[in-house]
């Protein structure tokens, strides 16, 4: 049975980075998340080239990528089980 409380969210780090670089993904979409926490999340999304109002796009080799592997207090950078499935 599937648990449908389960978090479908997972950190971003140097292997969805590295697997999304060898899979050819040129772009990443950075969308923040709402919530009623203290904490903020963005959720980061692989080749979406087109921005909505108040979303980021970044080429996938520029600095502002790899600082988003680095700790910051309070904020979290996510991303969803979807497209890590793609890339197995």
């Amino acid at each position: 049975m599937e648990n449908k409380n389960e978090n479908p969210y997972v950190q971003f780090n140097h292997k969805i980075l590295k697997d999304w670089k060898d899979n050819g993904v040129n772009y990443i979409k950075l969308v923040e998340l709402e919530t009623s926490l203290p904490v903020k999340f963005f959720e980061l999304i692989p080749d979406s080239e087109i921005p909505d109002s108040g979303e980021t796009i970044y080429h996938i080799e520029s600095d502002d990528i790899t600082e988003l592997l680095e700790p910051i207090a309070k904020v979290k950078f996510l991303v969803h089980q979807i497209y890590l499935e793609e890339e197995e």
